[in-house]
């Protein structure tokens, strides 16, 4: 058993806290119903503590995710089925929630939401169409 000074904290590991994930990807599929918004939010934090990010990245995160499967989940009563799906890239990891369904009611991505993914992420996508909502993001460690 280590011991801290006081006033220190303890050391990152210097290996990449990401190699055991080596690219694995994980695909998660559920009902379009806002009740599963936590399966996203879950596994993408997992997915991130995995990646090594640190408190304020995971709080980033899953903002960013908070908000965009929001929109995606909008208007649930259109059915539809989720696959959620999280990668590990360099530094990071990706993240993609997609929505498919025979009719899709038009939804447009409030500018709010716009706002908080550019500042939670390092990129995004979102797409939507009547069979399709689609959001991708990425996000990297503040340490890289």
């Amino acid at each position: 058993m280590s011991t801290l000074e006081p006033g220190t904290t303890p050391e990152r590991e210097s290996h990449d806290v990401a190699s055991h994930l080596d690219g694995a990807e994980l695909e998660v599929r559920f009902p379009a119903r806002s009740g599963f918004l936590r399966i996203c939010r879950i596994n993408a934090a997992a997915y991130g503590a995995d990646a090594g990010f640190d408190v304020d990245d995971l709080d980033d995160l899953r903002l960013a995710v908070n908000e965009s499967v929001t929109w995606l989940l909008g208007d649930d009563h259109a059915g539809g089925v989720v696959t959620l799906r999280l990668r590990a890239v360099d530094d990071g990891l990706a993240f993609e929630a997609e929505r498919t369904g025979s009719s899709l009611p038009d939804r447009d991505v409030d500018d709010i939401v716009h706002a908080i993914l550019g500042a939670t992420t390092d990129d995004y996508v979102t797409e939507a169409d009547a069979e399709r909502r689609l959001v991708r993001l990425t996000k990297t460690r503040a340490d890289h």
